[in-house]
């Protein structure tokens, strides 16, 4: 079985998962896990299901509701965007976690760049839903990460990069609060990439991960059709943006939308790098590439 997430990792392990699984009556035997970046993510073979464990704070249960409602909103649509929850009443609080549970999908053949522009085009032509949904918070989850950090006995980031990350960050927000959107606002997913996605039995590709689910600006969903530091091949990305129907790229705002983007990535980095050798050697990596400005350094996602 695998290791328990460090505590000062900011995740849940393997405690909350047992008590968890005992509470919606699932089997914790053999679980594998997945990924830590901001949950702890676990798969549950006897049961095909997979568990995400964040901590037990109000800011999560917020988030975890609010997934759990829009998704199962959203599968009540037309047309197939989102993969629903596990039945049962959800998000569970166990041993300070906060748990949602989710059917187990295939996510082979891979899907493409293009074939993430379906749901996203569907998602964004669907009106808000008729429950209140948070407001898209740039850079929310980069300053509570940035918090966390700087109250550990060692801090990842030291005070100089401290220092730079919130004059950049607050420099950003406030040009978002200025900023006009082309497509206006609406429910988003804000983490859309094509490794969020999953095969449902008809075979429709599915988002999953709705953890930063809000009503913002619909750009947001397209910026895995942009240059960035993964260097995803232009004509992926040129695909991806016909198949949605629109250039973000002739939109002069997309560069500010980027930068939140690669800022924002470094939150889950922050929180992991105390017990990941691996996490904290890309996060100094990202950071030095930031303040330098060098577009041309690639990063890479730790597992």
């Amino acid at each position: 079985m695998a290791l328990p997430a460090r505590q000062d990792s900011g995740l849940p392990g393997l405690p909350a998962l047992r008590e968890a699984c005992r509470i919606v009556g699932a089997d914790p035997t053999s679980a594998r896990l997945l990924h830590q970046r901001s949950n702890a993510v676990y798969l549950l073979p006897h049961d095909d299901l997979v568990v995400r464990l964040a901590p037990d704070t109000p800011v999560r249960r917020r988030r975890a509701q609010t997934c759990v409602e829009v998704t199962r909103w959203l599968a009540t649509q037309p047309e197939p965007i989102a993969l629903a929850p596990a039945p049962g009443e959800q998000p569970v609080l166990a041993a300070g976690a906060v748990a949602t549970f989710w059917p187990l999908r295939p996510t082979t053949p891979a899907p493409s760049l293009e074939d993430l522009a379906v749901p996203l085009r569907h998602l964004h032509a669907l009106p808000a839903p008729p429950f209140p949904v948070p407001r898209y918070q740039p850079l929310q989850r980069l300053f509570e990460a940035i918090d966390l950090d700087q109250h550990r006995p060692h801090p990842a980031v030291d005070a100089d990069d401290r220092g730079w990350l919130l004059d950049r960050a607050h420099t950003l927000v406030d040009a978002f609060t200025t900023t006009a959107f082309p497509l206006g606002e609406g429910l988003v997913h804000s983490d859309a990439h094509s490794e969020n996605l999953v095969r449902d039995p008809d075979g429709h590709w599915l988002l999953i991960d709705w953890d930063g689910t809000c009503l913002g600006p619909r750009e947001l969903d397209l910026l895995t059709g942009i240059p960035d530091h993964f260097h995803e091949p232009e004509p992926d990305r040129r695909r991806f943006l016909t198949a949605y129907g629109y250039d973000i790229l002739g939109w002069p705002g997309w560069t500010l939308l980027r930068d939140i983007t690669e800022l924002h990535a470094l939150g889950a980095y922050i929180r992991l790098a105390p017990s990941k050798p691996a996490a904290a050697a890309e996060l100094h990596h990202r950071i030095r590439s930031l303040r330098t400005g060098d577009r041309s350094a690639r990063w890479h996602a730790i597992p």
